[in-house]
């Protein structure tokens, strides 16, 4: 037999589905690596998504796309009864299952699985629903999340809002998001101070997200000012760009620090200004449910202070690659900045042992691989096919929904 054919016979071919919003951030940019990276002799990818910008790229990487609108039940926004739109697209799942061949679905958010459930189920296939965030009760029930085969957390934070709701743990795991670290340190390293303008002896933090409230760059912005007023020669360069820019910018001219905040905007060679001349990454994130960029930035070989939310503390360990603070706190992000610059030993040994856990734990060769091992087992293992008979998890949400309507009844009322 031809070895080709013999190939394409064997590989189990993947329904990668994603919704989401026209830009490349996040989840976006893990599931483009996971589709480079796949052994694509055993899996062949194909991609169905709402987001031109995602499916732009991965037609690059020779990958079938099927682009459309996606429309959710009890979503939202109008109309939130759309089952003639919920219909199409359990239809269209189905077309597109049956052309490629589909063995396995992998949801790459949550809202696709409230019609991959039934697609599943009509073909007899495992769902994995893979989650980057942490989502409200309202949208696991609605959406369907404790009818997956596999639901996969990108931090432990993620899968405990399933296992609190009653979910089977052996349906439930944690597979951290990995990195492109060869492709990332390929980066030319660009001189970040010159290109900033900053001062050859500054101490320059350098912070990397998207311009929103979330993300709390108005507090590395406070910190800034108060690592002034302990006469630290501090900038901070801020790269990333986000709907509170104006604010931010605000916030800088009021604290007369225009010459040491830096808002530069999207940048394509993050890694290569990160390791061009910065000396600690900063984090005032609210809600984290992972973090890529704090594992980059200790790749890049800088100390990490960030707070204690969420799932960073899976990546950054307190003491050894970095420094945990308190949540929504600028005085502990500046007093732990001050304290790296006064103690440069710790400091770099923070740097070194950053760099050795990432490419010992959160490398995309890693993150892959479990993947593929996670579809071989599903795809091995018949039990953990969804049909209508099966896999049907109805106690979970009910269980949910129970303790939350008694944990609100057990608020205090108001004094009237």
């Amino acid at each position: 037999m031809n070895a080709s054919l013999q190939t394409q016979q064997t590989r189990q071919n993947v329904l990668f589905v994603h919704y989401g919003d026209n830009w490349i951030r996040g989840s976006e940019r893990c599931l483009i690596d996971l589709l480079t990276h796949l052994d694509k002799s055993a899996f062949a990818p194909v991609l169905w998504c709402n987001n031109e910008a995602l499916a732009e790229q991965v037609r690059q990487l020779d990958i079938p796309v099927y682009v459309s609108n996606f429309t959710l039940l009890f979503g939202e926004q109008a109309p939130k009864w759309d089952v003639v739109g919920y219909t199409k697209l359990v239809n269209e799942g189905l077309r597109i299952v049956d052309k490629h061949n589909i063995s396995l679905l992998h949801s790459n958010s949550g809202a696709p699985s409230q019609w991959l459930n039934l697609v599943a189920r009509a073909r007899k296939l495992p769902l994995v629903l893979h989650l980057h965030s942490r989502y409200p009760l309202r949208d696991r029930i609605t959406l369907g999340f404790h009818h997956a085969s596999v639901a996969v957390g990108v931090s432990q934070p993620v899968v405990d809002q399933l296992l609190s709701d009653g979910a089977n743990e052996d349906r439930c795991q944690v597979i951290p998001n990995g990195i492109d670290t060869q492709k990332l340190l390929s980066q030319p390293v660009e001189d970040l101070r010159k290109k900033c303008g900053i001062p050859y002896h500054a101490f320059v933090a350098v912070t990397v997200c998207s311009l929103i409230h979330r993300k709390g760059v108005d507090l590395l912005i406070e910190a800034c000012r108060q690592m002034r007023e302990l006469r630290l020669p501090a900038h901070l360069v801020v790269i990333g760009e986000g709907s509170e820019r104006a604010a931010l910018e605000s916030q800088i001219a009021e604290a007369g620090m225009e010459d040491r905040i830096h808002l530069i905007g999207e940048q394509e060679n993050v890694v290569g200004l990160m390791r061009g001349g910065a000396d600690v990454y900063l984090s005032g994130a609210r809600e984290e449910v992972f973090g890529l960029t704090l594992a980059e930035a200790n790749l890049a070989g800088l100390p990490v202070v960030a707070p204690r939310v969420g799932g960073i503390p899976g990546v950054i360990a307190h003491q050894k690659t970095g420094i945990l603070v308190e949540p929504d706190n600028a005085h502990a992000i500046a007093q732990a900045a001050y304290h790296l610059f006064t103690n440069p030993e710790q400091s770099l040994q923070f740097s070194q042992d950053g760099y050795r856990r990432v490419m010992a734990e959160f490398t995309i060769t890693q993150h892959t691989q479990r993947f593929e091992a996670l579809y071989q087992s599903l795809l091995t293992n018949p039990s953990m096919t969804a049909r209508w008979t099966n896999q049907w998890q109805f106690v979970p949400p009910v269980k949910a929904s129970l303790n939350f309507v008694r944990k609100f009844r057990r608020q205090p009322s108001e004094a009237v």
